[in-house]
């Protein structure tokens, strides 16, 4: 008989919220126009194509473009690196320079990838950002400067 006094009675607090509360999206925080894997992968297939869907054209195409040059300066340093291999006399410095030149030129094209999807990541996580806290460049407290002293 004294084991009932201690069962727990219903609490009201967690009580399920109504199905159409909890499937409400919120409408104070903007959503972005797309995931952040896709944002991720878009930028990825084409560096700057994420930045572009979000709004930031002018961040996306410099992307692309440095994408762009760096697979220009790939495909060119082949073409060089093919040359000094068929010159006679065979030039094995100018062909270790050569293929050096092509390794840096990939590897900056891979990078500019990379972190072309992971800026579009972080701009999807970012989205509205300004909007939510009303903050902007003109809004910053604090302030730099230094002066360099170029003469005498």
């Amino acid at each position: 008989m004294a084991f009932g006094l201690f069962l727990p009675s219903a609490l009201l607090a967690q009580d399920e919220a109504p199905a159409e509360a909890a499937a409400r999206p919120d409408s104070f925080f903007p959503q972005p126009p797309l995931s952040p894997g896709g944002a991720f992968l878009r930028s990825l297939v084409v560096p700057g194509w994420g930045q572009a869907e979000l709004g930031h054209q002018t961040r996306g195409a410099l992307y692309f473009f440095i994408e762009a040059f760096a697979i220009f300066m790939v495909a060119r340093t082949k073409i060089r690196l093919d040359q000094a291999k068929a010159n006679e006399p065979y030039n094995p410095s100018l062909v270790d320079s050569r293929d050096q030149q092509l390794e840096d030129w990939a590897a900056i094209a891979v990078f500019t990838a990379l972190f072309s999807g992971a800026d579009a990541w972080v701009s999807v996580q970012l989205h509205g950002f300004d909007e939510r806290t009303r903050l902007g460049p003109e809004g910053v407290a604090l302030g730099l400067a230094f002066k360099l002293p170029l003469g005498p």
